[in-house]
């Protein structure tokens, strides 16, 4: 891990445009990537040229072109500009469906039960506080991933001009927001806020199958950074089919009625043998806002931790076992106890007591080569974003303090 500095992007143009500019900047940094992975990316680069592996690309391409066609264009304009092979590129932004297929794949071909390693089950620690008695609204997120991935990360500052589709009978969002990226990525995997006061974090779920001919995780991700408000956002989750499974952290911070602003939670994934989608959606509320809600909603009363399994499966998602790396760090939550403030946060994020399953990863020191590439904390009493890349249990200062507000000007200047 050489070095600590968060690489800022600022680009404007339309989706293609954008993430050409992008590609150029960021060539070397995808290859560096690319190599520092190699040996956990190369099987699954070996798979997409089989016919299984061509096939479950072509499906998501297809569906793709048709639901998102712009952010088809971004993945072109990515690879145009980076001159790495598409078949690569879509590797990394298909990754944890074309990870499970692979593993599918060799436990059929071998005749057997493959063994559940847990090395491609990567993920990140969520804690969503929504207190009145510490006056507390913040999301803080540990973004994990592979130790490859430390030093080819980037924030990008994007200003995405609509494009017409479909013989001008479609047209794209328009778009301004802030991303967290790994190289090789379009925009969306990680965290990110817009220019609507949608701000969000992901956490990684690992059901045991892929859904076919579904949109893969990362575009609805990406999709996640045009979101307007609440009904937009369950109109999504609702009506496009999902390939894989994630968690949703997330807020709607231009809202500043505090009765209203309040944290939201889904967990999400392809039900087995149906064509809908799971949804488990969960609202963190604080004690005046904390009411009994109708239908299938669930509520939390003044925070939430939130890691890399199913808290609230129906039974309708075969879930991956044993998931030790996130059921531990559940474990290790609860032993530490209530989250009061966002101090509490940063110390249960910055946790290594577990030397074995620490909550904070740093590369090189488990059995398993994971790094906890940085950690955010949204504050929406301050409306800024705030992201440490030491531990920040030991009172280490952010790296980058980011104004929020600064999204909802009309002024932007690209710097590639």
């Amino acid at each position: 891990m050489s070095s600590n500095d968060i690489r800022f992007y600022r680009v404007r143009g339309t989706h293609y445009e954008c993430a050409r500019k992008i590609g150029i900047a960021c060539r070397e940094l995808i290859k560096k990537r690319i190599e520092n992975d190699r040996i956990y990316l190369t099987p699954m680069f070996d798979f997409v040229r089989t016919s299984d592996g061509v096939k479950l690309h072509q499906g998501f391409i297809e569906i793709i072109r048709k639901i998102f066609p712009w952010y088809w264009d971004e993945i072109c304009g990515l690879v145009d500009g980076c001159e790495i092979p598409l078949e690569q590129i879509l590797v990394l932004n298909f990754e944890n469906e074309t990870q499970t297929a692979y593993r599918l794949y060799e436990a059929k071909n071998a005749n057997h039960q493959q063994e559940d390693e847990e090395n491609d089950a990567k993920g990140c620690s969520t804690v969503l506080i929504n207190r009145l008695d510490t006056n507390t609204l913040s999301l803080v997120h540990n973004e994990d991933n592979t130790a490859g991935l430390y030093d080819a990360g980037y924030l990008i500052e994007a200003d995405i001009k609509s494009s017409s589709y479909d013989n001008g009978t479609r047209h794209s969002p328009n778009e301004r927001f802030i991303a967290y990226c790994y190289a090789g990525v379009i925009p969306g995997i990680a965290f990110g806020v817009n220019m609507h006061g949608f701000a969000y974090t992901l956490n990684a779920l690992y059901p045991n199958f892929v859904g076919q001919n579904r949109i893969p995780r990362l575009i609805i991700n990406r999709a996640l950074l045009s979101i307007t408000d609440e009904n937009q956002l369950d109109e999504l989750i609702r009506t496009v089919p999902i390939a894989y499974a994630f968690c949703i952290n997330c807020t709607f911070f231009r809202v500043h009625n505090q009765d209203t602003c309040y944290l939201i939670n889904y967990e999400l994934g392809p039900r087995l043998n149906s064509e809908k989608n799971f949804i488990s959606k969960c609202l963190v509320l604080n004690n005046e806002q904390y009411r009994e809600i109708n239908g299938t909603t669930c509520i939390v009363l003044n925070y939430l931790n939130h890691f890399n399994h199913y808290e609230r499966s129906d039974g309708s998602i075969v879930e991956r076992e044993p998931l030790l790396w996130s059921r531990n760090r559940a474990r290790r939550a609860l032993e530490i106890g209530e989250i009061c403030t966002v101090k509490d946060a940063l110390d249960l994020l910055g946790d290594t007591t577990d030397e074995k399953y620490p909550i904070f990863f740093v590369g090189g020191t488990t059995e398993i080569n994971l790094a906890t590439l940085c950690t955010a904390h949204f504050n929406f009493h301050t409306r800024q974003l705030s992201i440490y890349r030491d531990n920040p249990k030991d009172n280490s200062e952010p790296q980058l303090v980011y104004n929020l507000d600064d999204l909802l000007k009309n002024e932007f200047i690209a710097n590639i």
